[in-house]
């Protein structure tokens, strides 16, 4: 439980990061509906800690996953921090030493169902408000 608690805070950095601007998912709500699909929500999520690969091989080494979260606490107004390892074990699946989009968008969307409360396959601006807040349901740290 408490690595997916740490995989949470992962993604909840990423959020705060992808939310700054706007009401919460505005940025992620491509098609401009007021909801955010699972699609919506991988596809910005996997954008954005792919922007860790800093020699954009395709995949996320332990390294680069740790630079990237210290990146993105620093950016939103918290210290550098430490974790990444205990994620970046979690999420490696096959064990390689790599995260790949594979394994990222299977995180991703475990992610999704915890925040998509009421189940309806889309995330309001409710549901997207109470994952920022890191609220019960927001998928940071309760919900289902």
């Amino acid at each position: 439980m408490k690595m997916i608690t740490l995989a949470a805070a992962l993604l909840s950095v990423s959020a705060g990061a992808a939310l700054a601007q706007g009401a919460p998912g505005a940025r992620m709500d491509v098609n401009g509906d007021g909801k955010v699909t699972q699609s919506e929500f991988t596809n910005a999520r996997v954008t954005m800690m792919m922007r860790s690969d800093a020699n954009k091989d395709g995949k996320l080494s332990k390294a680069e996953l740790e630079a990237g979260m210290a990146a993105m606490r620093k950016g939103a107004g918290g210290g550098a921090g430490r974790g990444g390892g205990m994620v970046f074990g979690m999420m490696d699946a096959n064990r390689d030493g790599f995260l790949t989009r594979p394994e990222i968008e299977k995180m991703i969307g475990r992610r999704f169902q915890r925040i998509d409360v009421n189940g309806d396959g889309a995330l309001s601006t409710s549901e997207m408000a109470a994952m920022r807040a890191g609220q019960p349901g927001g998928g940071g740290g309760g919900g289902r």
